[in-house]
């Protein structure tokens, strides 16, 4: 394994850590889905949102770096070609025969899957969409983040520390969302209305913000200090663990309505900048080591098609032949969940993120402080060496599954 130089950014293959956490984060969701309960499988979805916040945070940081502005119309574009497509094929279609064929859906449930208001629909009143696809709720949290993030963004970009102001408010964020959920628990509001609110909610993605934008700082001047060494260290892995075990240990209905969420996505946090760092002990390495297995990476790339199709099937199969009980019925149901994503990756979403990196490849190089949609573009400086690069197999795509 190649060892990072102090100070320095880490090669692209040392990004392989989001990769696995997205891999572990749906998996999760998956054998909750399945039947083991438990599994908590909703802290997954808060790792999601966590990994969601950095990389998107990561991405208009090295553009600002490198360009000295922010397309904000590539940006759409991107996300609209990550999402559409497994959408299409694992909720559109699917949807329409399923009125077609079985029963009818309710037209304004689908629309708000289809346009990114859904969790508020299921926060409100239960829904009547194709069974299995609720699993979008999540997906509508990162898109209302997403279009406000970008707008946001827009309008810092050409003033001065831009990177900072963001880091302002993502922080102002995190704690806006954590106060909303104590609020609105002492205010008698449900378990579901603070589950799928966006606001509630915003707290793990605001805090992948503040992760992002401090890893900026701290590697944006090649020879700077760059991350400490002791993140790199086994404690930080042991804490991380030891946040998450104690986020699912403790049973009173207070934490669990509020700080739960905010440990999970600190754990996530913890994470995150640990793999940037690079591992300094023996069991960092081992984990690093089995972060990078193909199988593990590859769930992880294809997180995002996972997660939109696993309970679609499920719920498919049990309509078909009935409950299948027992360890055996789990298996079945993640195998064939986990399968129909994997295949969508495979057939839709890798060949259409093929296609836009082949088309972004040919066109010509903006220069710098001329990106399209920029606002107030300035001279950009030159990419510095040792720059953090993209994570590997992170298109600027919605990161539930594989974005997400």
């Amino acid at each position: 394994m190649p060892r990072a130089r102090a100070g320095k950014a880490l090669p692209l293959r040392q990004f392989a850590h989001l990769d696995a956490l997205r891999a572990g984060a749906v998996m999760l969701v998956v054998l909750g889905h399945a039947g083991l309960d438990l599994v908590p499988g909703g802290s997954g979805v808060t790792i999601f949102f966590v990994i969601s916040g950095f990389i998107i945070t990561h991405l208009v940081l090295k553009e600002h770096r490198r360009t000295g502005g922010f397309d904000i119309g590539g940006f759409y574009r991107r996300r609209a070609l990550k999402l559409l497509p497994p959408l299409l094929v694992g909720l559109v279609v699917p949807t329409a025969l399923y009125a077609w064929l079985v029963r009818p859906v309710n037209p304004t449930d689908v629309l708000g899957q289809v346009f990114f208001f859904f969790n508020w629909r299921y926060t409100d009143s239960a829904v009547d969409v194709l069974p299995g696809s609720i699993v979008v709720w999540s997906l509508s949290i990162e898109e209302q983040f997403y279009v406000g993030f970008a707008l946001v963004w827009l309008l810092l970009v050409g003033r001065a520390r831009p990177a900072l102001a963001l880091g302002v408010l993502a922080g102002a964020a995190a704690a806006a969302s954590a106060a909303a959920r104590l609020a609105l628990h002492l205010g008698g509001a449900s378990a579901d209305r603070i589950y799928f609110g966006t606001d509630t909610r915003l707290e793990a993605i605001a805090i992948g913000v503040l992760a992002a934008v401090w890893h900026h700082r701290l590697t944006r001047d090649p020879a700077g200090p760059g991350l400490p060494g002791w993140w790199g260290r086994d404690a930080v892995v042991v804490a991380a663990l030891g946040l998450y075990l104690l986020s699912l240990g403790i049973r009173e209905e207070l934490f669990r309505e509020t700080l739960r969420y905010s440990l999970q996505a600190v754990a996530a946090c913890l994470v995150v900048l640990w793999g940037l760092r690079g591992p300094a002990g023996p069991l960092g390495r081992v984990v690093l080591g089995l972060m990078r297995l193909r199988p593990v990476q590859v769930i992880g790339l294809a997180s995002y098609s996972i997660y939109l199709l696993h309970l679609v099937v499920s719920r498919g199969l049990t309509a078909l032949v009935g409950e299948l009980p027992g360890p055996g019925g789990v298996a079945v149901h993640v195998v064939l969940g986990t399968g129909a994503g994997l295949a969508c990756w495979w057939f839709v979403e890798e060949p259409v993120q093929r296609w836009s990196r082949r088309r972004r490849e040919a066109a010509p190089a903006p220069g710098p402080g001329s990106v399209p949609g920029a606002a107030a573009p300035t001279t950009a400086p030159a990419a510095a060496p040792g720059t953090a690069p993209t994570p590997a197999g992170t298109p600027a795509g919605p990161i539930l599954g594989g974005t997400r």
